[in-house]
C-alpha cells in the first residue's frame, strides 16, 4: 500500500486561481499559493488539491482543455517576484510606475478572474523581462543562464515541441495546425530546422515562461514540504486538438473522432467533448509512453494525481465526427475493458512515488471499482451521492479506507447552495444521518458544523472539502453544460494575508473538527 495511504489526511480543493493575495494581478499566483499554506496550517489541513494548470489557449478559461500536457501557465507566475526582475531597472520602474499599480489594482479587486486582461498584462511585461534576460544572460553566458539551459536540456523531451507549437501558433493566428503548410502540419525535419533558425529568440521565450514557472512552484512546493502539507494534483483525461502533444504525437491521437459521454438521465443524446480520441493500439503498443511521462512530470509539482474520467480508460465513448457513424462505446466485450483499464493504472501508477486517485464518478461499471480496490488506488465518495440499497444515505465511517471524501466536487453547486434546493424529503434523509436521528433540518448556517464534522468523520483515509463548503458559501466554479463568465472565474474574496484575521472564528472552530478527525 502507498504510505500516504497509511494515514489520515484532510485537505482542501482550492483552484489556483481562486487564491487571491494582496500583491497579485488579478489571479493567484504561486505566491498566493505559498501564503495560503499558512492559513491551511492554522486550520490543521494537510493537504491542498487545484485544478489543472496546463496552459489554456487565448479565450479560454477552463483548465481542461490545454496547450500542453506539459506545460504550465505562464498566467500563474508571480512576476515581481522573478529575481532577475531586481535586474532590470527601467521595468522596475514602469512596473512601479503609478499607472502600471493602478491597472493591475483594478484586476487584483475584480470578483472574478478577468483572464484576457491579466493574461495580457503577464505576457506583455514578461516579454520585456525576457529581453533583458536575453541580453544580460543568455548572450553573455552568465550562470543564470546555465540554468535556463540546463532545465532546456532536462526537459527537452517536451519542451522543445511546446515551444515551437507556440510559436507556430502565434505566426499563424491560431488558426488550426491542420491547416498549416503541409511541412510544418508533417513536421518535416527540414522545416522545422529553418523555423528555428528564424524564429530563435520566440522560440526561447516560450521555454524562458517555462522555467519562470518551474522555479517558482518548486519554491511552493518545499514551502508547502516545510508545513507537512501535500499536494493533489488533476491529470484531464484529454489535451485539446489545438495541443503541442497531439501535433507532435499525431499517431497516437484520431482526429476524425471525439470524445464524450453516452446518452443518459442529463443528456438525450450523450455529450461531445470536442476533444480528440485515442489511437489505443499505438498507445498501448508504447505502454502508454504519453501518459507516463506527463506523470513523471507531473511529480516534480504534486505528491498524488487525480485521475481524469478514469472510467474513459476502460471504454471511452467515441462519437465520430462524420454524422453518418454512429457514436459507440470503442471497446464492447466487458472483459477486455477491465483489462485495458488495468493495464492503464497499472503503468501510471508505477511511473512516479505519487499516489493515484481515480476520478470514478457517474456510471461506472463494477469492474471499475474492483480494479480500483485490486491495486490499492483511491476512488471518490461524494458524500451527499453515497446511499445504501435501503435507501438511506451511507455513514461515512463506513467507507472503505482507501478512498478519497468530499462534500462535492467543482462540477457541483457547493453544500450550501445544494442544501436551499434539495428535494426536501432527501434533506431530512441526509440530515438523519447527520444529526443522529433528528428530522427536522434546520437551515444551513445551523447545520454546517454537523454536516462537516459527518464529513469528517469519514474513515477514507483521505478527505477533501472544498474551500466554498469550509466557509458555507454558495460560489460555484463551475456550471456543466453551460458557457460564460461565471465558470472557472471564482476567486475567494479575502486575500491570504489578511485571512487568519478576518476568520480566525471560522478557522478555529474547522480546526477543532479536523483535530477530533485526527484522534480517530
Amino acid at each position: 500500500m502507498h504510505p500516504l495511504l497509511e494515514k489520515n489526511h484532510t485537505g482542501t480543493l482550492f483552484p489556483l486561481f481562486s487564491m487571491r493575495s494582496k500583491k497579485d494581478w488579478g489571479i493567484g499566483d504561486a505566491r498566493s499559493m505559498t501564503l495560503w499554506f499558512d492559513a491551511m496550517k492554522a486550520m490543521n489541513l494537510d493537504l491542498l488539491q487545484v485544478l489543472p494548470i496546463n496552459e489554456m489557449p487565448p479565450g479560454v478559461s477552463c483548465p481542461y482543455t490545454a496547450l500542453s500536457a506539459f506545460a504550465l501557465d505562464p498566467i500563474y507566475i508571480a512576476v515581481d517576484e522573478l529575481p532577475e526582475l531586481q535586474q532590470a531597472p527601467a521595468l522596475l520602474e514602469e512596473i512601479n510606475s503609478r499607472r502600471f499599480q493602478a491597472g493591475i489594482k483594478r484586476l487584483r479587486v475584480s470578483k472574478t478572474v478577468l483572464y484576457s486582461e491579466v493574461r495580457h498584462l503577464k505576457f506583455t511585461t514578461l516579454w520585456k523581462l525576457y529581453t533583458h534576460f536575453h541580453q544580460n544572460h543568455v548572450l553573455k553566458d552568465s550562470a543564470l543562464a546555465a540554468e535556463f539551459r540546463a532545465f532546456c536540456r532536462a526537459n527537452a523531451g517536451w519542451l522543445e515541441d511546446y515551444a515551437v507549437f507556440r510559436r507556430l501558433k502565434d505566426t499563424h493566428n491560431w488558426t488550426s495546425w491542420t491547416h498549416w503548410e503541409e511541412p510544418l502540419r508533417n513536421r518535416d525535419a527540414a522545416a522545422l530546422k529553418e523555423l528555428h533558425g528564424r524564429e530563435e529568440n520566440q522560440v526561447l521565450f516560450f521555454k524562458y515562461l517555462q522555467w519562470a514557472i518551474h522555479r517558482q512552484w518548486t519554491a511552493a512546493r518545499a514551502r508547502a514540504a516545510e508545513l507537512g502539507i501535500k499536494l493533489l494534483g488533476d491529470l484531464p483525461f484529454m489535451v485539446n486538438q489545438e495541443s503541442s502533444d497531439v501535433w507532435s504525437r499525431q499517431a497516437e491521437f484520431d482526429i476524425d473522432s471525439e470524445i464524450g459521454a453516452p446518452p443518459d438521465a442529463f443528456s438525450e443524446t450523450g455529450q461531445r467533448w470536442g476533444l480528440p480520441a485515442y489511437n489505443w493500439s499505438v498507445i498501448e503498443e508504447n505502454n502508454f509512453d504519453w501518459w507516463r511521462s506527463k506523470v513523471r512530470k507531473a511529480a516534480e509539482f504534486y505528491d498524488l494525481f487525480r485521475v481524469d474520467h478514469m472510467v474513459g480508460f476502460f471504454r471511452t465513448w467515441v462519437v465520430p465526427r462524420d454524422v453518418a457513424l454512429k457514436a459507440d462505446f470503442d471497446l464492447k466485450d466487458e472483459k477486455a475493458q477491465r483489462e485495458r483499464g488495468k493495464r492503464f493504472l497499472e503503468a501510471v501508477a508505477g511511473a512516479s512515488k505519487m499516489l493515484p486517485v481515480a476520478e470514478d464518478l457517474g456510471l461506472i461499471p463494477p469492474y471499475v471499482g474492483e480494479v480500483l480496490a485490486e491495486l490499492n488506488v483511491p476512488g471518490y465518495k461524494v458524500m451527499r451521492w453515497e446511499k445504501g440499497k435501503d435507501g438511506n444515505y451511507a455513514d461515512p465511517g463506513t467507507y472503505g479506507p482507501v478512498s478519497l471524501a468530499t462534500s462535492s466536487t467543482h462540477d457541483n453547486e457547493p453544500l450550501a447552495d445544494w442544501w436551499d434546493t434539495v428535494d426536501h424529503a432527501e434533506k431530512k434523509l441526509f440530515w438523519k444521518l447527520v444529526s443522529g436521528g433528528e428530522s427536522r433540518p434546520p437551515v444551513f448556517s445551523r447545520a454546517r458544523e454537523k454536516l462537516l464534522a459527518s464529513l469528517l468523520g469519514a474513515n477514507s483515509r483521505i478527505v477533501i472539502l472544498p474551500i466554498q463548503d469550509i466557509f458555507g458559501s454558495r460560489e460555484r466554479v463551475n456550471t456543466p453544460g453551460t458557457l460564460g463568465g461565471h465558470n472557472w472565474t471564482y476567486r475567494f474574496p479575502t486575500p491570504a494575508e489578511s485571512f487568519l484575521k478576518k476568520h480566525a472564528d471560522t478557522a478555529r472552530s474547522f480546526a477543532a473538527l479536523v483535530r477530533e478527525r485526527r484522534k480517530g
